[in-house]
């Protein structure tokens, strides 16, 4: 079987077949370090982490890419609410406990790892190329998308622009300016106590969205295997990623697969910064250790929206016993082909890891009890990143994408 991945945009699986054989370009949305970051980016960064191994052992050349959004209304208010404290220092503060975090969790560093902040000068030229092709407007210092002119927005959520325009949408901002509802900011004119950037138009900041696709296109080309992030930036994110790529180059697709993961909830409820109910990776490696937490992040599917509940992580102690035993005493043996078999034929379907680790679990049972297979299970740990398994990592002293 062929690695099939699911694709967002045509709401089905495909056979992975990258741009250029055997190469793979990954862009996947970071932080905003505004603030802590919680268990619910934990599951989404360790997911990928996933992917990005599975298709370096399928022995693709991967280039992986994770922004810093270090520029929008979130920095700037937590800037003023501490007093006008530099946005950098803030960014620099929470990005540090964001690293440490991941690399406890064994993921691998990005290949690039840029903020948007640096990029204002390509930001600045996209919107350029934007207005000249028609796909924009400016009043008064203000850039706007005007959503209508890409006949294709809307496809990513597979609804209508009327539809679309019900929607909650956190880049709806201006509307006395905005020519259609859809219409969001590629620049924006800023207070005069906000940071800006001089521009053609005025000194301001960029619109969200624009920051990712001048990253994008900087560090990957005009067009990408897969794009990732939360199943929360379908809309409006993504699908104005779709729109401003594809308008600004005439390349379509921008993006081969789409993939997003669920949303982690705390006893049934999405855990947010805004209501207060959030889970702390870090905290939660006081109490397990990181594979242990590692193991629970990838027992739901990537894209499940999975829920957190007190003593979640505890339900799998025997298995994480199990998986360790095996890793530190288990004699080297040849390998087991059979179970190399299921192990791929999980991992293919969507990367199935849930079904991956009970097919492993059962084979460490086995193993434990004087049967074969050792090797092959601890380099199939490996594949999943477990330091345990000596998956190289940060967790493991390999500070190297």
């Amino acid at each position: 079987m062929t690695l099939h991945l699911y694709s967002s945009l045509e709401r089905k699986k495909r056979e992975f077949i990258p741009l250029v054989p055997g190469e793979a370009r990954i862009y996947v949305c970071g932080v905003t370090p505004y603030d802590v970051t919680h268990l619910g980016h934990a599951f989404s960064y360790v997911n990928f982490d996933v992917l990005r191994r599975y298709l370096m052992w399928k022995g693709l050349k991967v280039r992986y890419v994770q922004n810093v959004t270090d520029i929008d209304d979130d920095m700037i208010m937590v800037s003023k609410r501490e007093g006008g404290r530099p946005i950098a220092q803030i960014r620099d503060e929470n990005d540090a406990i964001f690293r440490a975090d991941l690399d406890r969790l064994n993921v691998l560093r990005p290949t690039v790892y840029p903020f948007a902040t640096d990029h204002i000068d390509a930001i600045i030229e996209t919107t350029k190329r934007l207005l000249a092709l028609g796909a924009a407007y400016e009043v008064d210092g203000d850039v706007f998308f005007e959503a209508q002119r890409f006949s294709d927005y809307g496809r990513l959520n597979g609804i209508s622009i009327q539809e679309l325009a019900k929607l909650d949408n956190p880049e709806s901002k201006r509307e006395e300016k905005k020519r259609g509802p859809l219409d969001f900011l590629l620049w924006q004119r800023c207070a005069p106590d906000e940071p800006s950037w001089p521009s053609p138009w005025c000194d301001g900041r960029p619109g969200w969205s624009i920051e990712c696709t001048a990253m994008s296109q900087s560090h990957l080309g005009d067009q990408i295997d897969i794009h990732g992030g939360g199943s929360d930036l379908i809309f409006p994110h993504h699908e104005n990623e779709i729109a401003q790529a594809e308008s600004a180059t005439g390349q379509s697709p921008f993006c081969g697969y789409w993939m997003h993961n669920g949303m982690l909830k705390l006893d049934g409820v999405k855990m947010s910064k805004s209501l207060g109910n959030l889970v702390l990776a870090r905290n939660l490696m006081e109490r397990f250790e990181p594979d242990h937490l590692r193991l629970y992040l990838l027992s739901e599917h990537y894209r499940s929206d999975a829920d957190y509940r007190e003593g979640s992580i505890e339900g799998l102690s025997s298995r994480y016993a199990r998986l360790t035993k095996v890793c530190e005493e288990a004699e080297e043996d040849t390998e087991d082909s059979a179970l190399w078999r299921v192990f791929e034929e999980a991992m293919d379907d969507d990367l199935d890891a849930p079904r991956a680790l009970d097919l492993l679990d059962q084979a460490a049972g086995k193993v434990l009890n004087g049967g074969i297979g050792a090797a092959t299970l601890r380099q199939a740990l490996a594949v999943l990143g477990f330091a345990f398994a000596d998956a190289r990592g940060p967790a493991r002293g390999s500070l190297e994408p």
